[in-house]
């Protein structure tokens, strides 16, 4: 067993609850209308067009990945999985963590504070089985898998496991699509408490962590409540589509040639997302009527 030693160092803080602080949490609805007016020209002012074909693969945290048409923002197919985290609903007191759907990154409740930690849900399986600073103990694995999906159904044809690779006929790579899938569980226990255990499981989907392709032309915003997803053409700065995948989306990605590609978003408050969507409207019209 290896004792690993994090730094409590402050990181990039992902979590919805900023999210909601850093933009919908002050200053009521002027603050809103200032922040969405500003920001809707700096996309315009920013972005140069290009045109890119494809679909776009939304993961919710539900469990379902859904195909959406590029150019229209229309749900071609849905097609459900487990969850993509799995975790104890029961409070323990200073043994209660949270995870970030989004990442597998963990927030752990001591004393009514969330205290982002260190490490994340796929950092603690690769370095498993391990032992933190704190004592605590832990414990994981990790699975991985290609789904081979039908690109025009959404229907699942088939999984391959590692032990399945020399077993299993080929892909018909003609008519559908390889994505790739890991899984990992991650147990915890408290040394001094074998009680006090804490279980969960995290599911990500394979993609190439490239730079943003320059050419591409949204903008992508979700909100922190429910499935509303946004794509803003940054060269017009209008309203390309909108759309409810009905649940809060946890990624997505642009299906190329290769397999998938993570794009980024920004996660915002309801309020401020539907604040944002009316003053880039309001905007454009302005634009237009000066042209």
């Amino acid at each position: 067993m290896r004792d690993i030693t994090f730094t409590h160092k402050d990181r990039d803080n992902r979590s919805l609850s900023q999210n909601e602080r850093v933009f919908g949490g002050v200053g009521g609805c002027d603050f809103l209308s200032v922040f969405a007016a500003l920001y809707c020209r700096l996309i315009i002012q920013s972005h140069s067009s290009g045109v890119l074909g494809g679909t776009l693969l939304v993961s919710t945290i539900d469990g379902y990945l859904k195909g959406i048409d590029f150019h229209s923002g229309r749900v071609k197919w849905s097609l459900k999985e487990d969850p993509v985290l799995t975790s104890p609903k029961t409070i323990r007191h200073g043994f209660t963590f949270i995870p970030d759907p989004q990442d597998g990154g963990l927030y752990i409740l001591k004393d009514g504070q969330l205290k982002k930690l260190p490490y994340s849900i796929p950092q603690l399986v690769s370095a498993s089985p391990c032992r933190t600073t704190d004592g605590v103990l832990y414990a994981g694995s990790k699975k991985d898998v290609w789904l081979e999906i039908d690109s025009n159904k959404g229907i699942k044809i088939g999984e391959l496991s590692q032990a399945e690779i020399d077993s299993q006929c080929p892909f018909n790579r003609n008519t559908s699509i390889l994505i790739g899938r890991s899984e990992y569980k991650l147990t915890m226990v408290d040394p001094e408490n074998r009680d006090r255990r804490w279980n969960a499981t995290f599911t990500d989907y394979s993609s190439h962590l490239a730079p943003a392709d320059p050419s591409y032309p949204y903008q992508h915003f979700t909100s922190n409540v429910g499935g509303q997803l946004l794509a803003v053409n940054a060269a017009e700065g209008s309203v390309a589509w909108e759309v409810d995948v009905g649940s809060i989306v946890v990624a997505m990605y642009l299906l190329q040639s290769d397999g998938l590609h993570r794009l980024p978003y920004t996660v915002i408050g309801k309020e401020t997302l539907e604040e944002f969507v009316k003053n880039l409207r309001s905007l454009m019209i302005d634009l237009l009527a000066d042209t």
